[in-house]
Protein backbone atom coordinates (compact mmCIF):
# COMPACT_ATOMS: atom_id res chain seq x y z
CA UNK A 1 0.00 0.00 0.00
CA UNK A 2 1.15 3.63 -0.85
CA UNK A 3 2.80 2.80 -4.12
CA UNK A 4 -0.10 3.71 -6.00
CA UNK A 5 0.18 5.00 -9.29
CA UNK A 6 -0.85 8.94 -9.65
CA UNK A 7 -4.18 8.38 -11.01
CA UNK A 8 -5.08 5.64 -8.30
CA UNK A 9 -4.19 7.85 -5.75
CA UNK A 10 -6.12 10.91 -7.59
CA UNK A 11 -8.95 8.41 -8.09
CA UNK A 12 -8.91 7.00 -4.42
CA UNK A 13 -9.12 11.04 -3.14
CA UNK A 14 -11.97 12.00 -5.58
CA UNK A 15 -13.92 9.24 -5.12
CA UNK A 16 -13.78 9.43 -0.99
CA UNK A 17 -15.34 13.20 -1.77
CA UNK A 18 -18.16 12.37 -4.50
CA UNK A 19 -18.61 9.19 -6.50
CA UNK A 20 -18.15 10.01 -10.21
CA UNK A 21 -18.17 6.03 -11.32
CA UNK A 22 -21.00 3.66 -10.75
CA UNK A 23 -20.49 0.00 -10.73
CA UNK A 24 -23.43 -2.42 -11.97
CA UNK A 25 -23.74 -5.78 -10.78
CA UNK A 26 -26.74 -7.98 -11.50
CA UNK A 27 -27.38 -8.28 -7.44
CA UNK A 28 -26.24 -4.39 -6.37
CA UNK A 29 -24.85 -1.13 -8.12
CA UNK A 30 -21.96 -0.41 -6.16
CA UNK A 31 -22.17 3.80 -5.55
CA UNK A 32 -20.30 4.26 -2.25
CA UNK A 33 -15.89 4.85 -2.42
CA UNK A 34 -14.35 1.88 -0.34
CA UNK A 35 -18.03 0.24 0.40
CA UNK A 36 -17.95 -3.68 0.88
CA UNK A 37 -18.99 -5.96 -1.61
CA UNK A 38 -19.33 -9.47 -1.20
CA UNK A 39 -17.11 -11.92 -3.64
CA UNK A 40 -20.51 -13.19 -4.62
CA UNK A 41 -21.85 -9.99 -5.52
CA UNK A 42 -18.93 -8.66 -7.61
CA UNK A 43 -17.74 -11.49 -9.47
CA UNK A 44 -20.23 -11.23 -12.25
CA UNK A 45 -18.43 -8.64 -14.84
CA UNK A 46 -19.81 -4.97 -14.36
CA UNK A 47 -21.02 -2.85 -16.32
CA UNK A 48 -19.84 0.82 -15.60
CA UNK A 49 -21.86 4.14 -15.68
CA UNK A 50 -20.00 7.69 -15.75
CA UNK A 51 -21.20 11.21 -14.05
CA UNK A 52 -21.75 13.89 -17.21
CA UNK A 53 -19.49 16.04 -14.88
CA UNK A 54 -16.37 13.75 -15.88
CA UNK A 55 -17.22 13.39 -19.54
CA UNK A 56 -15.71 15.51 -22.15
CA UNK A 57 -17.47 17.44 -24.36
CA UNK A 58 -17.06 16.15 -27.47
CA UNK A 59 -19.45 13.15 -28.08
CA UNK A 60 -17.75 11.31 -30.23
CA UNK A 61 -15.11 10.96 -27.50
CA UNK A 62 -14.18 7.21 -26.62
CA UNK A 63 -13.06 5.83 -23.00
CA UNK A 64 -11.25 3.02 -21.91
CA UNK A 65 -11.52 1.30 -18.15
CA UNK A 66 -8.87 -0.46 -16.43
CA UNK A 67 -9.90 -2.57 -13.34
CA UNK A 68 -6.58 -3.52 -10.57
CA UNK A 69 -6.24 -5.32 -7.48
CA UNK A 70 -4.00 -3.23 -5.52
CA UNK A 71 -3.34 -5.63 -2.74
CA UNK A 72 -2.56 -9.08 -3.75
CA UNK A 73 -2.12 -11.67 -1.98
CA UNK A 74 -2.42 -8.82 1.07
CA UNK A 75 -2.57 -5.71 1.98
CA UNK A 76 0.52 -5.86 3.53
CA UNK A 77 2.45 -8.01 2.04
CA UNK A 78 1.40 -6.95 -1.58
CA UNK A 79 4.48 -8.94 -3.37
CA UNK A 80 2.04 -9.56 -6.46
CA UNK A 81 0.17 -6.88 -6.61
CA UNK A 82 -1.27 -4.63 -8.22
CA UNK A 83 -3.27 -7.03 -10.35
CA UNK A 84 -5.04 -6.06 -13.60
CA UNK A 85 -8.10 -7.46 -13.50
CA UNK A 86 -9.44 -5.87 -16.40
CA UNK A 87 -9.40 -3.21 -19.47
CA UNK A 88 -12.38 -2.27 -21.68
CA UNK A 89 -12.00 -0.14 -24.43
CA UNK A 90 -13.92 1.96 -27.11
CA UNK A 91 -16.56 2.83 -24.75
CA UNK A 92 -19.09 5.74 -25.20
CA UNK A 93 -21.45 7.44 -23.27
CA UNK A 94 -25.34 6.36 -23.42
CA UNK A 95 -28.37 8.55 -22.52
CA UNK A 96 -28.48 9.52 -18.98
CA UNK A 97 -30.07 8.28 -15.77
CA UNK A 98 -32.07 10.96 -13.43
CA UNK A 99 -28.83 11.34 -11.58
CA UNK A 100 -26.66 12.58 -14.13
CA UNK A 101 -24.89 9.10 -14.78
CA UNK A 102 -24.47 7.73 -18.52
CA UNK A 103 -23.96 3.84 -18.86
CA UNK A 104 -20.89 3.17 -20.58
CA UNK A 105 -21.61 1.23 -23.87
CA UNK A 106 -19.19 -1.02 -25.47
CA UNK A 107 -19.01 -2.34 -29.54
CA UNK A 108 -16.91 -5.43 -27.76
CA UNK A 109 -16.26 -7.40 -24.65
CA UNK A 110 -13.49 -6.33 -22.08
CA UNK A 111 -10.43 -6.72 -24.19
CA UNK A 112 -8.60 -8.17 -21.06
CA UNK A 113 -11.60 -9.96 -19.42
CA UNK A 114 -13.04 -8.79 -15.92
CA UNK A 115 -11.37 -11.23 -13.45
CA UNK A 116 -13.44 -11.90 -10.28
CA UNK A 117 -12.04 -10.94 -6.92
CA UNK A 118 -10.34 -13.39 -5.19
CA UNK A 119 -8.31 -12.53 -1.90
CA UNK A 120 -6.92 -15.40 -0.20
CA UNK A 121 -7.67 -16.08 3.46
CA UNK A 122 -6.84 -15.35 5.82
CA UNK A 123 -6.50 -11.62 4.01
CA UNK A 124 -7.99 -8.58 5.15
CA UNK A 125 -10.30 -6.61 2.16
CA UNK A 126 -8.69 -6.06 -1.03
CA UNK A 127 -9.23 -2.42 -2.82
CA UNK A 128 -10.66 -3.31 -6.38
CA UNK A 129 -10.13 0.33 -8.21
CA UNK A 130 -11.87 1.20 -11.81
CA UNK A 131 -10.21 3.85 -13.53
CA UNK A 132 -11.98 5.96 -16.86
CA UNK A 133 -9.67 7.93 -19.09
CA UNK A 134 -10.18 9.42 -22.24
CA UNK A 135 -9.22 6.82 -25.18
CA UNK A 136 -6.46 8.53 -27.35
CA UNK A 137 -8.43 8.09 -30.84
CA UNK A 138 -5.45 5.69 -32.56
CA UNK A 139 -5.55 3.56 -29.61
CA UNK A 140 -7.09 0.10 -30.83
CA UNK A 141 -6.97 -3.21 -29.37
CA UNK A 142 -4.18 -4.35 -31.26
CA UNK A 143 -1.99 -1.07 -30.40
CA UNK A 144 -3.04 -1.68 -27.08
CA UNK A 145 -1.78 -5.60 -26.93
CA UNK A 146 1.45 -4.58 -28.78
CA UNK A 147 2.26 -1.55 -27.01
CA UNK A 148 1.62 -3.16 -23.35
CA UNK A 149 3.14 -6.72 -24.59
CA UNK A 150 -0.05 -8.68 -23.79
CA UNK A 151 -0.68 -11.88 -24.86
CA UNK A 152 -3.48 -12.83 -26.88
CA UNK A 153 -4.89 -14.32 -24.68
CA UNK A 154 -3.97 -12.50 -21.12
CA UNK A 155 -3.60 -15.56 -18.03
CA UNK A 156 -3.03 -14.95 -14.88
CA UNK A 157 1.00 -14.51 -15.15
CA UNK A 158 0.26 -11.54 -17.37
CA UNK A 159 -1.91 -9.52 -14.82
CA UNK A 160 0.52 -9.76 -12.21
CA UNK A 161 3.24 -6.77 -10.84
CA UNK A 162 0.59 -4.16 -13.11
CA UNK A 163 2.32 -0.98 -13.49
CA UNK A 164 -0.55 1.19 -14.30
CA UNK A 165 1.69 4.48 -14.24
CA UNK A 166 3.98 2.76 -16.94
CA UNK A 167 0.73 1.63 -18.90
CA UNK A 168 -0.77 5.15 -18.85
CA UNK A 169 2.59 6.56 -20.48
CA UNK A 170 2.78 3.64 -22.60
CA UNK A 171 -1.02 4.29 -24.54
CA UNK A 172 -0.79 7.99 -23.78
CA UNK A 173 -3.56 8.43 -21.20
CA UNK A 174 -4.34 11.58 -19.76
CA UNK A 175 -5.95 12.55 -16.66
CA UNK A 176 -7.84 9.87 -15.07
CA UNK A 177 -11.44 11.19 -15.54
CA UNK A 178 -13.43 8.79 -13.22
CA UNK A 179 -13.11 6.44 -10.59
CA UNK A 180 -14.10 4.16 -8.09
CA UNK A 181 -13.47 0.98 -6.16
CA UNK A 182 -14.64 -1.72 -3.59
CA UNK A 183 -13.18 -3.79 -0.63
CA UNK A 184 -13.85 -7.71 -1.09
CA UNK A 185 -12.55 -10.03 1.58
CA UNK A 186 -12.47 -13.62 1.61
Amino acid sequence: MGGESPSIQKSLAAAAKAISLRLHFPDVTHTEAAGNLSIEQATPTPTLSIHKDALKPDPSTKYIAVSIDLDAPFPSWSFLGPILHGIHIDLVPGAADADGFHPLEGASEWLVPYLPPGPPKPSAAHRYVFLVFEQPQDLDAAKLKSVLKLAPEVKLTGRLWWNQESAEKKLGLGEVLAGNHFLTSA
